[in-house]
């Protein structure tokens, strides 16, 4: 084709490394987690999220969008996330697959661009290849990607890496748009998820290395995209980041606290909280060199052996001491074991949120730092070597098919609730969480055999664990075993006077025995701890309604409606008390 300016003939592009690279990464991943088509919801958290979740399932509207934006939805505050829930269910209703394939295509998304990002920093294809192609394929990963629940996770990292190829731009060519897309992507990522507040922190040790933006600290690694600035100038720089990130980690805490998820120092001192930080971070290096039993439970011991403390926290000072030793001569192993480090810190556990110990969700990120190491230290190692290349390709080519044989063999136990649970038994010892949950999987499918046998595994464990003891009364009610299930119920109360459901559950077993004033005074009880409960207003007018007070019934089950509108006995009962009103009027 002729160079309409010079009219010299333009030679065609060629299709690159880089490109076959960019390929081989997209259509691995592809392949690896084509099986999410046929995988279930799971009822951990899906059903909070999608299945259950009336105003997401209902799909796209202006409505809708103002409450994403404004509700603390399961104690946090991400709006995004809701908004693609709500416009997986418009183009494709509640079809599980296809929720699924979504979070495929933003995991795939997330590995291309960190090519494209370390490419452009370390001007290396195949090290940026393999930091890409670990980050694709590795097994840690399954649980952000094959759970649809964890939408939140892959989608922030898009806009978290966005933003870090907007800070290339930026920093290629200072400007006040740049600095304003770098902080609307930043910006995006929190509305997903808050993971990405530590990005000011990332992008100064891009900084220090590989960008060698630093002064008197970094080598000069890349002065063709930047040069280099006093620390105090840079830090200075991203102030309004940081500014950002503090006003999230605020937002995050005080929706947290008003869904009651964060722990008190009374229940879990602060000594045992760092005492799980360094034995957590010890196994996110662990489950990343040999990723062999991933769960999605890792549940909090009740105590810690304080040699197995000790060990942990000498690990990673020892770590980071070699690290602060060596920076200058191996700046990488700086930029990686921070990076590692430093995006733990939300989720290591100091502020304590829920009951799990870590997560494999909160490491994908986080893995990065460590993929920089073993690919940039990796290719250090063999400089020089006779035959590096061969013998790099070599080791390459094993681990990469050791992480695709691992994801797939992994990502079979994401395909239903079932498996999820019962893998998670059977890597994690004493599991009562997992027991629990498979418990009620079952008592839903009718198979209440089975849920009583994982209900009391639960209670084996933890012989307090009320949710448990209250389910297994229901499953036996459910089998005709009312006074064993009336004593489980007591046995709540007893551990737990505020547990309301177990109040209503005797109670609707005193009404089955016909002792009215005993069940109405179960139910009051309940009202008391929780005056909006529909199960206990439903109660109440049940008794009402059979001691001669339709019109006091009707009322109840209005409110019960009021507050549920698809709770279906309740509107049956209102029927009923329709017609006793109806009937005492026609006489």
């Amino acid at each position: 084709m002729a160079n309409p300016i010079n009219g010299t003939i333009a030679k065609p592009k060629t299709f690159g490394t880089a490109d076959v690279l960019i390929t081989c990464i997209a259509v691995l991943t592809l392949f690896v987690y084509a099986d999410v088509l046929k995988f279930d919801f799971v009822s951990y958290d899906d059903r909070l999220y999608v299945t259950d979740n009336k105003l997401i399932k209902s799909g796209l509207s202006w409505d809708n969008i103002l409450w994403a934006l404004t509700t603390f939805h399961d104690a946090n505050w991400f709006p995004l996330t809701l908004i693609s829930h709500m416009t997986d269910v418009e183009l494709y209703g509640v079809k599980p697959g296809l929720h699924h394939v979504n979070n495929v295509f933003f995991h795939t998304a997330n590995s291309l661009l960190l090519f494209l990002f370390f490419r452009r920093v370390l001007l290396n294809h195949w090290t940026s290849a393999f930091i890409a192609a670990a980050f694709a394929l590795h097994p840690v990963h399954v649980e952000s990607v094959a759970w649809v629940s964890e939408r939140k996770d892959v989608m922030s990292s898009f806009f978290w890496i966005l933003a870090m190829l907007s800070y290339l731009r930026y920093i290629r060519r200072p400007g006040a748009a740049r600095y304003f897309m770098l902080t609307a992507l930043f910006v995006l990522g929190l509305m997903t998820k808050p993971m990405p507040v530590t990005l000011p922190f990332v992008l100064l040790l891009l900084d220090y290395w590989p960008l060698g933006r630093i002064r008197g600290i970094s080598p000069e690694l890349r002065p063709d995209i930047c040069e280099q600035r006093p620390l105090k100038a840079l830090i200075i720089e991203k102030l309004p980041l940081f500014i950002i990130s503090a006003s999230s980690a605020v937002v995050t805490l005080i929706a947290q606290k008003s869904g009651g998820s964060v722990v008190s120092l009374q229940n879990l001192p602060f000594v045992f909280r760092l005492e799980n930080s360094f034995i957590s971070y010890v196994k996110y290096i662990f489950n990343t060199i040999f990723p062999s039993k991933l769960s999605i439970l890792y549940l909090l011991p009740a105590q810690i052996p304080p040699m197995q403390a000790i060990a942990a926290a000498a690990i990673v000072i020892l770590i980071t001491a070699v690290v602060l030793w060596k920076a200058a001569q191996l700046p990488y192993l700086f930029t990686g074991w921070f990076w590692f480090i430093g995006t733990l810190v939300p989720v290591i556990g100091l502020v304590q949120v829920g009951s799990q110990a870590l997560a494999d969700r909160y490491n994908y990120m986080p893995s990065v730092g460590l993929f920089i190491i073993a690919a940039v230290g990796g290719a250090a190692l063999l400089k020089g070597v006779r035959h590096a290349e061969v013998i790099a390709a070599a080791v390459t080519a094993l681990l990469i098919s050791f992480y695709i044989i691992s994801t797939k063999r992994q990502l079979q136990h994401w395909s239903n609730s079932i498996t999820l649970y019962k893998h998670a038994i059977e890597v994690t010892h004493d599991n009562k969480a997992a027991y629990y949950n498979l418990g009620l999987v079952y008592a839903e499918l009718g198979r209440y055999d089975e849920a009583i046998q994982y209900y009391e595994n639960a209670i084996r464990i933890s012989p307090e664990y009320c949710d448990a003891i209250h389910n297994l009364g229901i499953a036996l009610m459910n089998k005709g075993k009312h006074d064993e299930a009336a004593t489980l119920f007591k046995r709540v109360i007893v551990i737990n006077p505020l547990y309301d459901k177990s109040y209503v559950a005797y109670g609707n077993i005193l009404l089955n025995q016909n002792r009215l004033d005993e069940a109405m005074g179960k139910y009051k009880k309940a009202l008391e701890i929780k005056p909006e409960l529909p199960s206990a207003l439903n109660g109440v007018g049940v008794v009402m309604a059979l001691t001669g007070d339709p019109d006091g019934a009707l009322g109840m089950f209005d409110k019960a409606l009021s507050i549920a509108p698809d709770y279906t006995e309740a509107a049956n009962n209102k029927k009923g008390a329709l017609a006793l009103i109806s009937k005492r009027s026609s006489k």
